[in-house]
């Protein structure tokens, strides 16, 4: 009887040992794999709206929440994804209290918050996301004080700051970021004086200047820039000796020269970017009479010529050009007649002369 009772009495201190109750009578429940919260947050991304992409292993890399409401909790969420890679939130309704809940994820490499109302107020944050290679502004209000905060992302390769109101004054800070290939400054108030700033990012592509304030003088400082493909310096004070600071850029591609300060001074120089593939002249004062050097350009295949001085008999001094695949001379003095008769000596060429607004570059 006592040994039935000592065998009764052990079977209770078992169950009792493993009955999963803690000492406040509550069940307690593990901690979720690094995999559940993953999904957790996965569910919560996709009921909010998000667009999500996944490498080949399943881990989020991508959240898209372009033009939709986000908030603080799930901005949260995102930054603690482990695998993030790219976070696009253009126009989207992020200002810089969501934005901070982010953190700064290093794993983080590309971040969109273009025309959005994040400020500068947040640049010191993000450039502790040291792994960034594409960030991109626009509309924002950041101003060159700020722009300081950047000079820690070494790995960047794009920067895009269009309608912003950065100068340029400190662009000295950002003498690190040797890896950038595409800086956007168009429509800022981007000064001519701050164009020599730029002399330590000599593995630039593609620069946009449209619109700014300046008439591209310091051009002859930015020579060791000779990677640049791209320039686009529409709409600003770009006169005819600043074109030929562009001579020694010999991997010059496009070139655009809309509504600038140049004459036809200019079409001796430009003829000496033999690179050239993509040349937009339009909305300037250039006549017939050196059209001719344009024809030195071999590798040229769109031209736009509109809103110039040009004839039918400048049109002519084109003929040799039988690479070109576009020109277009609308709003010129350019008449069908005189289409027509070139149309024969460029049969593979589409002339364009009446004047679409689609094709204002």
């Amino acid at each position: 009887m006592r040994s039935i009772l000592l065998v009764m009495l052990s079977g209770i201190l078992l169950v009792g040992c493993n009955s999963g109750a803690a000492p406040n009578g509550t069940s307690q429940t593990e901690n979720p794999t690094p995999k559940e919260q993953d999904t957790a947050i996965e569910a919560m991304l996709n009921d909010a709206g998000a667009k999500l992409g996944k490498d080949t292993h399943g881990d989020i890399i991508l959240v898209d929440f372009s033009g939709k409401a986000i908030d603080g909790k799930v901005m949260k969420a995102i930054g603690e994804l482990p695998k993030l890679q790219k976070l696009l939130l253009r126009q989207s309704a992020v200002d810089d209290n969501v934005l901070s809940a982010l953190g700064s994820p290093k794993s983080l490499q590309v971040l969109d918050l273009r025309e959005t109302v994040v400020t500068g107020a947040s640049l010191e944050q993000i450039g502790k996301c040291t792994n960034l290679k594409n960030l991109q502004f626009r509309g924002n209000q950041i101003e060159d004080p700020a722009l300081s905060n950047l000079s820690g992302l070494t790995q960047l390769k794009v920067l895009g700051l269009d309608e912003t109101l950065i100068a340029g004054g400190t662009f000295g800070d950002l003498a690190g970021l040797t890896k950038l290939e595409e800086l956007y400054l168009f429509k800022t108030p981007f000064q001519e004086e701050n164009l020599a700033k730029l002399k330590p990012m000599v593995a630039i592509k593609k620069l946009r200047l449209r619109g700014t304030l300046i008439d591209g003088t310091s051009f002859e400082d930015l020579s060791d820039m000779t990677d640049l493909e791209d320039l686009d310096v529409s709409e600003t004070n770009f006169y005819d000796d600043a074109v030929g600071s562009l001579i020694p850029f010999k991997n010059l591609k496009r070139l655009n020269l809309w509504a600038t300060k140049i004459t036809d001074e200019t079409l001796p120089k430009v003829a000496q970017i033999e690179s050239l593939e993509w040349l937009n002249l339009d909305r300037n004062a250039i006549h017939d009479g050196l059209l001719g050097d344009l024809t030195k350009l071999k590798n040229l295949t769109w031209l736009h010529l509109g809103s110039t001085s040009v004839t039918d008999a400048g049109l002519m001094k084109l003929a040799p050009m039988t690479q070109l695949k576009n020109l277009i001379v609308t709003r010129t003095k350019v008449t069908a007649e005189g289409v027509a008769e070139l149309q024969k000596k460029l049969p593979d060429t589409e002339i364009q002369y009446i004047y679409m607004p689609e094709n204002q570059q």
